[in-house]
């Protein structure tokens, strides 16, 4: 998945799977309560409502699961933490009305309560913790409550078994707090040096422009049905400044040059060192009036001003046709023809490619 952090990348997969056991959850729940009926109102209802809400909410996210599995996530929290609370409390409140006996009534799912919590923590952004912390008091605090005040059904198996789950639990949700900072401390620091390996990795040390790694990755990213035109820029007889004043002067005057090239054009496009002296840019969606238009521009900015220590400085610039970005690398080999021709007939020019450029002998 293109231009997602690694916090991202994991949390969909997971997101995915926890959708998909809550929905089987949900579901085997709606049969078992419609094949072993209670006398409760909400079992009659609430597990199926949870299978039909988890399943738009998984069709939801797959729709696009870049940009609303955040959205998703929030959303899965609230469902299952808020709606846990009525759960909680109409069971609760009939105790204490004596309509029945809470530990033979409450049903089996603190512990699926406690494990939805903590899942739930480490998935949801940290700014969330709050409303964890609250939906879980509300869950805990009532039976506790009740347990406390109610010592004939506290000293049962059950009593102490919802006991010890929502009292030692609630020191594993305070716990967690601290752990899934850590964790996503983690994950941003790792995300953040992961992010700046690439940019080093993608770019040439000298000029700061993208290499040639760093071009096609900027290409990958662009709309597959994106058309481009390609320029090769190559600095006239380098090899002269590099005898003549010295390789570091020469690396000066590369690093000038990017930096001109840098100040021509600023639609969209694709800026790398292509190799030696030699530079390309790959223009998104270009008119057609452009490629007539833009290479006196570039011989303008590049040639009109002295370079420091070396004097004037020419280029040879290739421009190709416009076609879809498939066809990079043909675009390319147009535009290395249209700045061989340029070379071969004097240097210090802009070549439009066509079929019809002459063959000449190869430039010194």
């Amino acid at each position: 998945m293109p231009n997602l952090n690694d916090h991202t990348r994991i949390l969909i997969p997971a997101t995915y799977r926890l959708l998909v056991v809550t929905i089987l959850s949900s579901a085997i729940y709606a049969v078992l309560f419609n094949v072993y009926s209670t006398p409760f109102i909400i079992h009659a209802f609430q597990p199926a409502f949870f299978t039909l809400l988890h399943l738009m909410l998984f069709i939801y996210l797959y729709r696009n699961p870049q940009k609303r599995i955040h959205r998703v996530i929030n959303t899965y929290g609230a469902i299952i933490l808020l709606t846990s609370v009525p759960n909680t409390l109409y069971f609760t409140i009939g105790a204490w009305q004596n309509k029945w006996q809470f530990v033979e009534i409450f049903p089996p799912i603190s512990g699926m309560i406690i494990l939805s919590t903590t899942l739930i923590m480490l998935m949801l952004p940290e700014k969330l913790n709050r409303l964890v912390v609250i939906t879980w008091s509300l869950n805990s605090l009532p039976v506790l409550l009740f347990l406390l005040t109610h010592p004939d059904e506290l000293q049962t198996p059950r009593g102490y078994d919802l006991l010890f789950l929502f009292g030692p639990a609630s020191l594993l949700i305070l716990l967690i707090i601290p752990y899934q900072r850590s964790i996503n401390h983690h994950m941003n620091s790792i995300s953040f040096d992961l992010q700046y390996s690439q940019q080093l990795a993608d770019r040439d040390f000298l000029t700061d422009v993208l290499n040639r790694r760093g071009l096609e990755n900027w290409l990958n990213k662009l709309d597959s049905g994106s058309k481009i035109c390609v320029l090769l820029i190559d600095i006239d007889h380098f090899k002269n400044i590099n005898d003549k004043f010295g390789h570091t002067i020469g690396d000066h005057v590369l690093v000038e040059f990017a930096s001109r090239l840098r100040t021509i054009y600023f639609n969209d496009h694709g800026l790398a060192r292509w190799g030696g002296e030699e530079f390309i840019m790959v223009i998104v969606n270009p008119s057609h009036d452009l490629l007539t238009t833009i290479g006196p521009i570039f011989k303008h900015t590049l040639n009109q001003l002295p370079y420091r220590q070396v004097d004037k400085v020419t280029a040879s610039i290739g421009i190709s046709t416009i076609q879809p970005k498939a066809h990079f690398l043909d675009l390319v080999e147009e535009a290395d023809k249209a700045v061989y021709y340029a070379k071969s007939n004097g240097r210090n020019q802009v070549v439009i490619y066509s079929s019809a450029l002459i063959e000449t002998k190869t430039p010194d």
